[in-house]
């Protein structure tokens, strides 16, 4: 069995059905390609909600192909491309599902094809056409990520149909219209009650169209295993979703397989990749352990104008290197066209599969992925003040960029427990207020709102704060030019000057007034045309619960972005982060551009990958590592697959300290892959 399993998904095309069923006959086994995930009436053809003859005639072109792909070896599961619905495109559902109540947005625009998960007549449908795909046994049936109630065209953030209304309604014990219940969802400052109700609704909603298709397909074909495509656990937040409720009813048989975004559809930066490797390790966190992962690489609209084959490799090596199980990969179109009219994707598959599986098979199993400690709470939605929202789509969580911002400055994340937790925006507004006290007893980075969130529960005196205001423009305040990053201790000097014109040449940042602990270490201030310091920005204080924070005084959802980051902003955080954790940070890049690192330990040994993610080779690459066990040998992966001793691969051990030298170039077209292992 493939350590990098390649799970195909595949659209054949009813009207070349045959032609394509033979082509992939021959050309998954020459590939490598271990399962194939056929797609049923997707994308530029589907009939919107599926015909049931239409499906009973499909399904039955895909019985033999089932059974002679299995005679080979390959692993035969399905897709269908819908399960609420993603969009209309012109599809009336109604054509297919007489009585069909389709979804409603908050305005009272109704959608023509998406429907409604309350639908009777939906419900039913499904129900029968479910029945027909779990005819064939597949191995795994994908319920698609329109499993949602956001994002739906015209839809943008759940559904207010009469139904919705009317079992919101009963919940609370009075009718409620549209206006009453979106005014209350999207109300600012304190949450309104009605908001957590209406999103236990929608989380109940879910779990309840969930088990109907579940036990469609089990009442057929109780082998099958359920896969689920997601959007992302911070968009996730619109809809109350709970993860593990979600998972248990789709494991009946103990088996979840999940498929996280990794973005990049088409390709524009090598740093899309920072998406890539925080969705994987952020949709991880939210799922129960033992989950199966097989991530999302996925090129539209497909060919090489769409993503290079050099991504497509990267996103692969990201999801091994960061232990994922496999890949289910949609790289060929849903027009009929056939895979020898892109040859070099197959041949690429081909090429890399040793590579890849060495490095999946060092990566999987029992282990823990380190870096600075991301918060992150599934009940944001819930808890989030907003401030003239314009709809429910406010609830999702804005804090992706302290993600990137630190991963672009050599700074690995992760959502496992770590010493050095960061946090920005209003996530702390989850946490109670013990939960709270252990994170301030560590070390804790905070942004401007994340430390006013804060400072308005009572914990100003932890974090060094006397009076903070809410953030306003800097060009509200004064004539500002830059941050001056001058605190010796933390690798400042006079004069280091970092730009206000952040996050791009076309914008400013939002800033906190702030009045500080008379004991707060300064390390940053911003400073005016003539280089005067006029505020604090960045500060440093140690608590009376042993704990050590830093602030940072700008709102980082305002700042982060590409004049953010400069070797000055990478100096400044890297010290900032040993401080915190007291100097045993897990891991660094101390001096490469845009680096990607990904460290996962297991019992007796370290993986640690390295991807440069820009277009200019690194002359050498160094990698930091705080461990305090005893290194016995290291080793890099070729690029044919093998774990070799190197001359250009150098420790130097400072007690628990190991500095990782490669001394020759590392370009972007590969990652650097190390098997560091430790004395037992």
């Amino acid at each position: 069995m493939s350590n990098a399993w390649y799970a195909l998904r595949r659209t054949i095309a009813p009207w070349r059905f045959q032609e394509l069923a033979d082509e992939v006959l021959e050309s998954l086994p020459k590939a490598g390609v271990d399962e194939l995930i056929a797609k049923i009436d997707s994308e530029e053809f589907t009939h919107g909600q599926p015909n049931l003859e239409w499906v009973k005639k499909y399904c039955r072109k895909l019985k033999p192909l089932k059974q002679t792909l299995e005679e080979k070896g390959i692993v035969f599961s399905l897709n269908p491309w819908i399960t609420f619905g993603h969009c209309d495109r012109g599809r009336d559902g109604s054509v297919n599902i007489p009585g069909l109540q389709t979804m409603v947005d908050w305005t009272g625009i109704q959608d023509k094809c998406c429907a409604c998960p309350l639908s009777p007549a939906w419900r039913e449908h499904v129900v029968k056409v479910w029945t027909e795909y779990a005819k064939l046994n597949p191995a795994v049936i994908w319920l698609e990520d329109d499993l949602r109630t956001f994002n739906h065209r015209p839809v943008t953030i759940s559904c207010f149909c009469d139904l919705h209304l009317a079992r919101f309604s009963e919940r609370i014990g009075e009718k409620v219209t549209r206006e009453q219940l979106t005014a209350a969802i999207i109300k600012s400052e304190n949450p309104h009650p009605w908001r957590k109700e209406y999103l236990d609704m929608q989380r109940d909603v879910i779990l309840e169209t969930v088990k109907i298709m579940i036990d469609a397909v089990q009442a057929v074909s109780p082998e099958t295993s359920f896969g689920l495509m997601s959007s992302g656990p911070r968009a996730h937040c619109m809809e109350g979703r709970d993860w593990h409720k979600l998972a248990d009813v789709m494991s009946p048989n103990g088996k979840l397989i999940s498929r996280p975004p990794l973005g990049s559809y088409a390709e524009c930066s090598l740093r899309g990749l920072y998406f890539t490797a925080d969705s994987i390790k952020i949709t991880r966190y939210v799922l129960p352990e033992g989950t199966i992962e097989q991530t999302e690489v996925e090129n539209v609209p497909f060919t090489a104008y769409s993503k290079s084959l050099n991504f497509t490799f990267l996103q692969m090596a990201a999801s091994y290197a960061l232990g994922c199980e496999g890949v289910t990969m949609n790289l060929f179109d849903h027009c009929g066209s056939t895979m020898a009219d892109d040859p070099d994707m197959l041949q690429m598959l081909a090429s890399e599969k040793k590579y890849l599986n060495s490095l999946a098979a060092a990566a999987q199993g029992p282990a823990r992925q380190r870096g600075v400690q991301l918060l992150f709470s599934t009940k944001h939605g819930y808890n989030k003040h907003l401030d003239n929202a314009v709809d429910a789509s406010a609830l999702a969580a804005n804090d992706y960029w302290i993600a990137e911002t630190l991963e672009t400055l050599g700074l690995p994340t992760t959502y496992s427990d770590e010493n050095v937790k960061a946090t920005i925006g209003q996530m702390l507004r989850n946490y109670s207020d013990d939960e709270i006290k252990q994170l301030l007893s560590g070390g804790l980075f905070l942004d401007a709102v994340a430390a006013s969130v804060l400072f308005e529960r009572g914990f100003g005196d932890y974090i060094g704060i006397k009076q903070i205001a809410p953030p306003v423009c800097i060009d509200d305040l004064e004539p500002l030019s830059a941050e001056e990053y001058h605190n010796k201790s933390f690798g400042g000097a006079k004069a280091k000057m970092m730009t206000l014109t952040v996050p791009n040449l076309f914008s400013r940042p939002s800033y906190s007034q702030a009045q500080l602990s008379d004991k707060a270490k300064l390390i940053s201030s911003l400073v005016d045309p003539d280089v005067q310091r006029k505020y604090p920005s960045m500060f440093a204080f140690e608590n009376s619960l042993g704990g050590r924070v830093v602030v940072h005084l700008l709102d980082w959802t305002t700042a982060c972005g590409s004049s953010f980051n400069n070797h000055y902003r990478r100096e400044q955080l890297q010290n900032v982060m040993r401080w915190l954790s007291r100097d045993t940070l897990s891991a660094v890049v101390p001096d490469n551009v845009f680096p990607l690192l990904i460290r996962r330990d297991l019992q007796h040994a370290t993986i640690a990958t390295i991807f440069n993610l820009t277009l200019d080779p690194y002359p050498q690459a160094k990698i930091e590592l705080y461990d305090q066990r005893q290194i016995t040998d290291i080793h890099v992966l070729s690029p044919t697959g093998s774990w070799q001793c190197s001359k250009a691969l150098t420790v130097a051990s400072n007690k628990n300290h190991h500095s990782i030298l490669y001394s020759k170039p590392l370009d972007h077209a590969r990652p650097l892959a190390i098997r560091i292992n430790f004395a037992q």
